[in-house]
Parts: structure tokens; C-alpha cells; sequence
């Protein structure tokens, strides 16, 4: 199954979401996405799962990486930060993460692949 991740900036920061326990993802952190849905392009999930999970909303500013049928975006925040709104059954804390700070969170993918850093 394909999926589309979003990688959320804003202040030289990135959001990084602690997904629910009850996700194969198993409380790490991740950024937002998920799931890529038939006739859906990889950049409209992306924006989809970004508000599904965090209730932000963002625009792809330009894709990162490819790794099979993972897909991953930098995207821009299109509104405050502060309208930050976890879906709990998904995302159970959120944090904005300095990007110097980013290989120190102990995330589930391997970020060296994605963000130059």
C-alpha cells in the first residue's frame, strides 16, 4: 500500500506527530501521513493525512524522496501552528522539532534518507 508523508515547516521547525498505540506504528514518532487512496495522487494524500491527523492545513511545497511507494513532501503551513488539533485515535502528542534536534527524536524511518541534515 503507498502512502504520502508530510513534512510540515514552519520557523525552521518540523512537526513530528507520536502516533496512537493502537497503529502498527506503535507510539513513535513520525511525521504526519498515511494511506494514499485509489484515484488519489500522492500529494493530495499527503494533505489529506496532514489535516486528517494534525487538523493543520498545508501545501506540498516540493517533493523529498521516493523510497518504493512511500512519498514524502515538504510542506508549507498555510495558517498558525496554533490551530494544532490531534485526531487522538491517530496522533497522541505532537511536537515542533528544531531541525538540528530531528535525529535525536528516535523516529521510525530513517530521516538521514529523507532530510539532508
Amino acid at each position: 500500500m503507498a502512502s504520502a508523508w508530510a513534512l510540515i515547516e514552519d520557523d525552521s521547525e518540523l512537526l513530528f506527530v507520536r502516533r496512537s498505540f493502537d497503529l502498527g506504528r506503535c507510539g513513535q514518532w513520525c511525521p504526519p501521513g498515511g494511506t494514499i487512496w485509489d484515484q488519489e495522487s500522492p500529494e493530495i494524500a499527503c494533505i489529506r493525512e496532514a489535516y486528517e491527523e494534525t487538523g493543520l492545513r498545508v501545501s506540498v511545497r516540493k517533493p523529498i524522496a521516493q523510497f518504493e511507494s512511500a512519498y514524502y513532501f515538504f510542506c508549507e503551513l498555510n495558517g498558525d501552528r496554533d490551530q494544532l488539533d490531534l485526531r487522538p485515535e491517530e496522533c497522541i502528542d505532537a511536537e515542533w522539532i528544531p531541525s538540528s534536534e530531528i535525529l535525536d527524536l528516535g523516529t521510525v524511518m530513517d530521516l538521514r534518507r529523507i532530510i539532508p541534515i
